[in-house]
């Protein structure tokens, strides 16, 4: 059996990497380990880049538009198209050019004859990165991820950008090989990990398309001007939009075909955590009045074997955004993770209400940096329906047996709705040297109280500090989680009572905000400013605006993708100086770190351990 997924409303190839596509109306012939036939088969090389025979290459060996978007300028036409001799047609400001396959006299098919369109490329991008030249791919196509034969796009997920972004989204932002329609948004991420049959080629979606600088840039006159990576990520909560897929099956694909999920065929996945991807309700437990706890799978297997602390991002593209919203990971087991979810919100009022037992609910992650050394002692301090974190650190100190001293205190507002703190208490007991107390704020403490101190009351600075003392805190960790303004002022007790501030670890549970998204601000600092790093030194110039532009003007090769403070791939450990973001970047650096994408100096900076003055 297979079900509908939609149908095929166009095709595209794009004969030259970073440049414009070139669509077609024609039948296409899609090959297994191969896309479209001419897809991705030239690219313009940076310096001595030339395409591997025998393996892939990352983009950055070549001009790509997320770092070059002039070249989305550069107009490109294909003259007898699908025949071996196609010839391209390049034209820029500079002039027009055209490059064509050279045959013997024998008729056999010879190299690609491209020396008038390598002229006026390296007239046209000028000698910043190297002698500009068109290069041939020696097999498969120039992706930008390896054994990804088609990029497909929703073309529904683009009619809901344009809403959230009030303008429209040219669909050519997205270089996809497949355009489909007939789907609702986002309903791409479903097929994450399954094969669809479109035509008569069989392909197996393999991983989602995550969105870089390059969907920023306005086709035709290489403008900046809608940062879709920044509107995915605050919006969805992810910054994917269209997925990848292999060709597992050859066959014909023309528009119009109709694409069909084979039922029960699964795909080979080796996922990361930010994969937006559908997971199954396996079970769903009331804990009290407000709050149910949901059982789920994962496709990728990551959130059953999270680290105690991390938490998952779930998302409901049918809800207004931004319709997503991070839950601490409350408790693993093999095949399965679970969240607990107080009713309180839009996105925690839909779990309740709306998703039952063998739903599918996109998600994400594990997200957060998790984690507990257990031969430590160990202080979890929580309010309400932050307990979740410190339920999932009490079951990985049952698991591991652990035998450092664990001491749990709670406030709730009542003692009638008490959320996993039975099975906290549970856990507690199962520990070699741990106690609970639990402080009730809005009505009578429990009478009866079975392994655990129940009092009235706040949490207050002699109750924390009785606590504080039964641990060593030269190796001691302090765990808070709660609204903010009870997070603040456990911290600021906790400090009081000697615990060391890196030693605490604070959780704070809110929705997220609708950020906005535009161009990057004017740095602050107006002079030269060094920036030294394990990698190279270099000067930091105004003109440059980001860390990132500065260093690749120096000619230092640092990973990045988005570039517009998503993804996270470039953030470096900052180990002096201060610095500003020019936008705020939703990839969560953490403390002493920073995404040199978005940020400028505000002082010098030495940045992954450099030494001073290197």
């Amino acid at each position: 059996m297979n079900s509908s997924r939609g149908f095929v409303d166009s095709i595209v190839r794009y004969p030259v990497k970073g440049l414009a596509g070139v669509p077609t109306l024609d039948p296409v012939r899609l090959e297994p380990g191969r896309g479209l036939r001419g897809d991705r088969a030239f690219a313009i090389a940076r310096r001595d880049s030339t395409p591997s025979a025998t393996g892939w290459l990352p983009r950055e060996h070549f001009f790509h538009l997320a770092r070059h978007e002039h070249l989305a300028r550069i107009s490109l036409g294909l003259v007898e198209e699908g025949s071996e001799s196609s010839t391209l047609v390049v034209e820029t400001s500079e002039g027009m050019a055209r490059g064509e396959r050279r045959s013997s006299p024998s008729g056999e098919v010879g190299a690609f004859d491209s020396t008038a369109i390598d002229d006026l490329l390296r007239r046209t991008l000028g000698a910043d990165h190297g002698e500009a030249r068109l290069v041939e791919a020696a097999s498969e196509g120039l992706w930008d991820w390896e054994h990804a034969h088609v990029s497909i796009i929703n073309l529904a997920t683009l009619e809901e950008l344009a809403r959230e972004a009030g303008m429209p989204v040219d669909r050519r932002r997205f270089r996809a090989n497949l355009y489909l329609t007939g789907l609702a948004p986002f309903e791409e991420f479903e097929l994450v990990g399954r094969r669809i049959r479109v035509g008569d080629a069989e392909l197996e979606i393999f991983q989602p398309t995550d969105r870089c600088r390059a969907t920023t840039i306005r086709p035709v006159d290489g403008v900046s001007d809608l940062n879709v990576p920044s509107l995915l990520a605050a919006r969805y909560g992810y910054a994917y939009c269209g997925v990848y897929a292999r060709v597992v099956g050859g066959g014909s694909v023309r528009p119009g075909d109709a694409v069909r999920e084979e039922t029960g065929a699964v795909a080979s996945l080796e996922g990361k955590p930010g994969w937006p991807r559908a997971a199954r309700v396996l079970a769903k437990e009331d804990e009290s009045d407000d709050v149910v706890s949901l059982w789920l799978t994962d496709p990728l297997d990551l959130l059953p074997n999270a680290l105690p602390g991390t938490h998952v991002r779930v998302h409901l593209p049918d809800a207004p955004t931004p319709n997503w919203r991070s839950y601490t990971i409350s408790g693993t087991a093999p095949g399965r993770f679970r969240i607990s979810v107080k009713r309180d919100g839009r996105v925690s009022t839909m779990l309740h209400d709306a998703h039952a037992v063998g739903d599918t609910i996109l998600v994400s992650g594990p997200h957060g940096v998790g984690g507990d050394d257990a031969s430590r002692d160990l202080l979890l301090v929580s309010g309400g329906i932050g307990i979740t974190p410190s339920m999932a650190l009490l079951r990985s100190r049952v698991a591991q047996r652990a035998t450092g001293r664990v001491r749990v205190v709670h406030s709730a507002r009542s003692s009638t709705s008490l959320p996993l703190w039975e099975e906290a208490c549970r856990a507690v007991a199962e520990l070699p040297d741990a106690t609970a107390r639990l402080h009730v704020t809005d009505t009578p403490p429990p009478e009866r109280c079975d392994g655990f101190t129940a009092v009235g009351g706040l949490i207050d600075a002699d109750a924390l500090a009785s606590i504080v003392a039964e641990l060593d805190l030269d190796r001691a960790d302090a765990s808070v989680c709660g609204p903010p303004t009870f997070a603040a002022h456990m911290r600021a007790l906790l400090e009081r009572s000697g615990f060391a501030p890196d030693r605490i670890h604070v959780d704070l549970f809110s929705s997220p905000a609708s950020s906005e998204w535009g161009p990057p601000r004017a740095p602050r600092a107006d002079l030269p400013l060094r920036i030294e790093s394990a990698a190279g030194s270099f000067v930091w110039e105004p003109a440059a605006g980001s860390l990132l532009n500065a260093a690749e003007r120096a000619g230092l090769d640092w990973p990045s993708e988005c570039r517009v403070g998503v993804c996270g791939t470039c953030v470096r450990t900052v180990t002096h100086g201060e610095f500003e973001y020019l936008n705020e970047p939703l990839c969560e650096p953490g403390p002493g770190r920073v995404a040199v994408c978005s940020a400028a100096p505000l002082t010098p900076l030495r940045l992954d351990g450099a030494p001073a003055g290197s």
